[in-house]
């Protein structure tokens, strides 16, 4: 009987060393991946910027800034130059709802009950010129590339939030009206690295907070935008 018992024994102790094993290879890695920096988040969205094509836009603006009339916007835009939507404009302190198209260059503006009408291309950069979000020169892409003094970033919702100072002329070419440096915030999307938000804050001509916030969905959606008929 005592070698059918060695044998059992040896078998028991077999069959928990296995199971030790298992175990031991089932653990999960603890090892993570360490989160990236600011300056990588911005560098790659940078990027990723300025390969969007389409995008749809809002946009907010809190307090007066010299030389802009919009208060707020939304539509679509592609990165040919073209864009479509409604915006809301100060005119003789009143705020007057229009449609507009860009297309070509040239900026048809329609409000109240009218049909559209053909304005100067000029006068675009005052109500506001979309058209200027996805240019790599002008934009979100040159924005993001310009701006200094990057803060450590938060990470939320799959989205990371990255501060820093947007120099002046690179903020106004985006949003005119803005005449010294602002900080920036902006939310950058951890799969894609496209920008969805640009916040900038800064002091309005009242002397008082204003803010602009500009907020992007819907990328690389086919877009066909014409001149509207009749103007």
């Amino acid at each position: 009987m005592k070698p059918i018992r060695g044998a059992l024994l040896t078998v028991a102790l077999a069959l928990t060393l296995i199971s030790c094993s298992s175990t031991t290879d089932a653990t999960p890695s603890t090892t993570s991946t360490p989160a990236p920096t600011a300056t990588e988040l911005i560098t790659r969205s940078t990027t990723a910027m300025k390969a969007v094509r389409t995008a749809h836009f809002t946009l907010k603006v809190t307090g007066t800034l010299p030389d802009l009339l919009v208060q707020t916007g939304a539509g679509d835009l592609t990165s040919s130059g073209s864009a479509q939507g409604t915006a809301t404009v100060r005119q003789f302190g009143q705020l007057v709802e229009v449609e507009f198209v860009v297309v070509d260059k040239e900026l048809y503006l329609k409000a109240g009950t009218g049909g559209f009408s053909r304005v100067p291309a000029a006068l675009a950069g005052q109500v506001y010129d979309p058209t200027a979000i996805l240019d790599p020169d002008r934009g979100v892409a040159n924005v993001l590339a310009s701006t200094t003094g990057l803060s450590a970033v938060t990470s939320g919702d799959g989205t990371w939030t990255v501060g820093g100072t947007v120099p002046k002329a690179v903020a106004a070419s985006l949003t005119p009206g803005i005449s010294t440096d602002v900080a920036g915030t902006f939310v950058v999307d951890a799969q894609s690295s496209r920008t969805s938000s640009i916040s900038f804050a800064t002091t309005g001509s009242d002397g008082q907070p204003a803010t602009v916030e500009l907020s992007l969905s819907d990328f690389d959606k086919e877009l066909a935008i014409t001149a509207p008929t009749g103007s």
